[in-house]
């Protein structure tokens, strides 16, 4: 017997309505996202980046926080250190756009020299040698280097500070495609392993 054409199309929206349209939840990361801040480009400081000071200074060393990076500079205006300060290679010489807040904020602060940068040679570090000078964590915390002394926690140097009083501690585990390193919220008495997502350089 045939089955009518209105029970068999109720029968079949039936079964296709079961979790059809549910969203599917977001794949896990497979390997930790390398990025690098860029201030400038071919034409001058990036229109994306927000300038709220003009200042005056110097640089005495190669950066700390951005080692890596053979355009980053350890530097100071006035009392102030900022690291790290990246240079214009292609523009004027003199300028240098130093970060705010991290590389997530698109606010800068413009340097300009009062003397020439260092000129001994800088050492050439790979980013495989050196630290990550931000980094994005699985729960959320975006963090940013120490480059002072910081005390030890369970043996551990304190390398990274995050809003609220949280810190990412230890070097950073890179044996796995997805980078892991010990973090301690404020009010913790552990110490857990997470997952790093962006690493910046």
């Amino acid at each position: 017997m045939k089955m009518p054409r209105l029970a068999l199309l109720i029968i079949c929206l039936t079964l296709g309505s079961d979790n059809s349209f549910s969203a599917e939840p977001a794949p896990p990361n497979t390997r930790t996202q390398l990025k690098l801040l860029t201030p400038y480009g071919l034409g001058g400081l990036s229109a994306a980046l927000t300038v709220i000071d003009r200042v005056n200074g110097t640089c005495f060393t190669q950066s700390l926080a951005s080692a890596s990076r053979p355009d980053a500079w350890r530097c100071t205006a006035g009392n102030a250190i900022l690291d790290p300060c990246y240079q214009s290679v292609l523009g004027d010489g003199k300028e240098l756009a130093c970060p705010v807040s991290g590389p997530w904020s698109a606010n800068v602060v413009l340097l300009t020299l009062t003397a020439p940068l260092p000129p001994e040679t800088r050492k050439e570090l790979s980013r495989d040698n050196t630290a990550p000078w931000a980094i994005e964590l699985a729960n959320g915390q975006r963090c940013s280097l120490f480059t002072g002394a910081t005390p030890p926690v369970a043996g551990m140097r304190i390398n990274y500070g995050c809003p609220g009083g949280s810190q990412a501690i230890g070097d950073i585990d890179r044996n796995q495609p997805v980078w892991r390193v010990f973090f301690q919220g404020e009010k913790s008495i552990a110490l857990e392993q997470m997952d790093v997502k962006v690493a910046w350089f």
